[in-house]
């Protein structure tokens, strides 16, 4: 779960004033990369606006907090080492066009 909250009052701190919005396209990105089978899920405010922006692995898992585009390697790295994350098994570009 990505945070892509924005405060109406623009002098309080919020997830997406911290560009989580770029975090999310990262992650998503990243994910579709490797073929990871996990959803990732943008959400509003779990409460960490002071530090974010606010990644959640749910459910129940951890918080990570001020995470930008550039950790998203390394925070996938280690979520499938810690997790054991599956792959997806995706041979649709070996399957034949439409119609033959």
């Amino acid at each position: 779960m990505v945070c892509i909250n924005r405060r109406l009052r623009s002098d309080l701190s919020s997830c997406a004033a911290r560009n989580s919005e770029d975090l999310a396209k990262a992650i998503e990105a990243e994910v579709q990369a490797r073929g990871l089978d996990i959803r990732v899920e943008r959400t509003v405010c779990m409460g960490r606006c002071d530090f974010g922006p606010t990644v959640r692995v749910a459910p129940g898992g951890a918080f990570h907090l001020g995470l930008a585009p550039n950790d998203v390697g390394d925070f996938l790295n280690e979520l499938e080492v810690n997790l054991n994350l599956k792959k997806e098994n995706n041979k649709i570009n070996e399957l034949p066009a439409p119609g033959t």
